[in-house]
């Protein structure tokens, strides 16, 4: 099994943010085979073919610069659907409360920080678990400010992906 696709199955949200930094990494290397290939070792295994179906995929769907693959937004709004039944219908107590503790935190973040305006609460919290993994991967300062604030949005997105597995495996 792909280390994406164990993702996938065992943590939603860590499963889209392994895809676009793989996204991330594709682009990097320009969609060069060589490229992606040698970031493996010269392993031949299922993740570097996962990533070269990835680097096609991109192309197939035009996403040379910008973008995310479709399977990936298909998750995405899964995730976003989910959300709303957890707050909603389906109201699940721990999920609301941290939600409800990283609400302020995202609304601040999208406002002051956030390039775009994202609508939906769970495309917020991706794309701040997102902008501080690219920061810690480069090194970068990041303010405690940033910092306190991502802790009730790992919170939010731990309870998300619970939430997610307690659903789609049918334990609901």
């Amino acid at each position: 099994m792909t280390t994406a696709a164990l993702k996938k199955e065992s943590h939603i949200v860590e499963y889209v943010l392994y895809v676009w930094q793989m996204e991330d990494v594709v682009r990097a290397a320009q969609f060069d085979v060589g490229a992606l290939r040698s970031m493996f070792a010269g392993q031949e295994d299922e993740d570097l073919e996962w990533v070269l179906e990835l680097a096609r995929t991109m192309q197939r769907e035009r996403l040379e610069e910008l973008g995310h693959v479709a399977h990936v937004q298909e998750s995405l709004t899964e995730m976003a659907l989910l959300h709303d039944l957890l707050t909603g219908p389906m109201e699940d107590p721990a999920y609301v409360a941290s939600f409800q503790a990283a609400e302020s935190l995202l609304n601040e973040l999208n406002e002051r920080k956030m390039k775009g305006n994202f609508k939906h609460p769970v495309e917020r919290m991706l794309t701040a678990l997102y902008g501080w993994l690219v920061l810690r991967m480069k090194k970068e300062e990041v303010s405690l400010e940033t910092e306190a604030a991502m802790v009730a949005i790992r919170e939010m997105a731990n309870a998300l992906a619970k939430g997610h597995v307690k659903v789609y495996s049918g334990n609901a």
